[in-house]
């Protein structure tokens, strides 16, 4: 619980300004996210009952106040982003002091290794991701959704932190800077806040159930996620399971290196190579379904629940030893 939203509400004001705050005022801001006695408490009197404690994600308190109580017994799954809390002394201090670290992507290790020095073991575990029980006729599905020519959809928070107007200014370049008729499907939370020129190429969605989130992901071209701010990124993964290439931003290291790694998606900087990959896509569907089936193959291979737990479970296993065991 926050114990002093105004002092939280004026801290927060200087974070988002870019300034730095003195390393006091980072540990107060992490106590507000949420200090509990009780939990500390329970943390200590469970930490030689049990095979290892975990932490998600980096930044709240429950990590790292909970993290400090028994270091040795703790392994933190950051979820870390390229963003000013990564740069708390606190936050720092509490990585390189757990006995391990659990990454859900290789990009997030980067960014991680580049931003704090002196890091613990860690091993890749990933994520897991459902496929779809049968596939996804990407057909069938636009006539549903009663989708025409290039469609690009966007799930997520609509604000500038994840790039939507970003998406949305692209969409607008295509249909009137390239004559091209490209339509954004916008789905997810808060209002998708557009500038007058952009509003007759977005349709709207709003909150819809992940069902529905999947179908309209299989009827378009492509599912853009310009967002530089990834620790892994479930709708570039979500895409991939039916077999929709993306559009990712070459500033995020996670992204780019899943498209990398997969094969299943473009790159872009800017908005004009962001039209261009949106026409390269809608102008190619051979081109579309190649890059679709990579990255489902990806997503079948290293993103199944089954090997993901089991990557979790060797890496408890490696990086922790047993109860009672010192480590050498």
């Amino acid at each position: 619980m926050i114990r002093d939203r105004s002092l939280v509400a004026r801290l927060q004001t200087a974070i988002d300004a870019g300034f730095t705050i003195p390393a006091a005022h980072q540990e107060e801001w992490v106590r507000n996210t949420g200090h509990s006695a009780p939990l500390l408490d329970a943390i200590a009197d469970t930490a030689d009952r049990v095979d290892a404690l975990v932490f998600s994600p980096y930044l709240f308190a429950s990590t790292v106040l909970g993290a400090r109580v028994r270091p040795d017994r703790s392994l933190i799954q950051p979820l870390l982003h390229d963003e000013a809390y990564a740069r708390f002394a606190c936050v720092q201090a509490a990585l390189r002091g757990a006995a391990g670290l659990l990454w859900i992507s290789s990009g997030e290790r980067e960014v991680a290794e580049r931003l704090i020095p002196g890091l613990p073991p860690g091993r890749l575990v990933g994520a897991g991701i459902d496929l779809p029980a049968a596939p996804v006729d990407p057909k069938v599905e636009r006539h549903r959704l009663g989708l025409e020519g290039t469609v690009v959809s966007y799930a997520g928070r609509r604000e500038g932190a994840k790039n939507f107007p970003l998406v949305a200014e692209a969409v607008t370049a295509a249909n009137l800077g390239w004559g091209r008729q490209v339509t954004l499907a916008a789905m997810g939370a808060g209002p998708a806040v557009l500038p007058p020129q952009a509003r007759p190429f977005v349709r709207d969605l709003g909150r819809v159930d992940d069902a529905v989130k999947l179908r309209v992901f299989a009827g378009s071209t492509a599912v853009v996620n310009l967002s530089v701010v990834e620790s892994f990124s479930y709708v570039v993964m979500e895409a991939w399971s039916v077999g929709t290439p993306v559009i990712v931003h070459a500033d995020c290291e996670v992204t780019r290196r899943h498209c990398r790694e997969s094969g299943g998606g473009l790159w872009v900087r800017d908005v004009e190579e962001a039209v261009e990959a949106m026409l390269l896509l809608g102008g190619d569907p051979s081109l579309r379904a190649r890059l679709g089936a990579a990255g489902r193959r990806h997503v079948k291979r290293q993103m199944s629940w089954e090997a993901t737990l089991d990557r979790f479970e060797s890496a408890v296993a490696e990086l922790l030893p047993p109860r009672g065991v010192a480590r050498a």
